[in-house]
């Protein structure tokens, strides 16, 4: 029997790692009041023949105040390979759309099972649509 999920082109993830998780926080971290929650999300790619490196990295900071209650930073780089005649010839765009949607879920579940463990309530990113993020770049 002939396998029909073969790909002839596109683009195959070969490794996913985490490459770097930080997390820092303050003993008595506020639940309330004026609180100010910042997120970074920067995409960066290069590109080695037909292989496709993308690094994801989120920076999650919550302020009350001037007190920094809690910071955590979490990066991820996928490996892709570009497998046969891939229409798309902007490996660029392809790293902060296409790749940068691929990896961003692990960094999500990261960073909930973290805020879990860390005893700050359950933090759940939103997903991120990254073309429309690409227009505004």
């Amino acid at each position: 029997m002939e396998n029909t999920n073969k790909l002839e082109s596109g683009f195959k993830i070969n490794n996913l790692i985490l490459v770097e998780s930080s997390f820092h926080r303050i003993n008595n971290v506020s639940f309330e009041g004026d609180i100010d929650r910042q997120i970074n999300i920067d995409t960066n790619t290069s590109v080695n023949g037909n292989i496709i490196t993308v690094s994801v990295e989120v920076m999650l900071l919550q302020k009350l105040k001037d007190i920094e209650e809690y910071k955590i930073k979490v990066r991820m780089i996928g490996v892709f390979e570009n497998i046969g005649e891939t229409p798309i010839t902007n490996f660029e765009e392809f790293g902060k759309v296409n790749g940068a949607a691929i990896i961003f879920p692990y960094i999500r579940e990261h960073i909930t099972s973290l805020s879990l463990k860390a005893g700050i309530g359950t933090i759940v990113l939103p997903p991120m649509n990254f073309t429309k993020t690409k227009k505004g770049q």
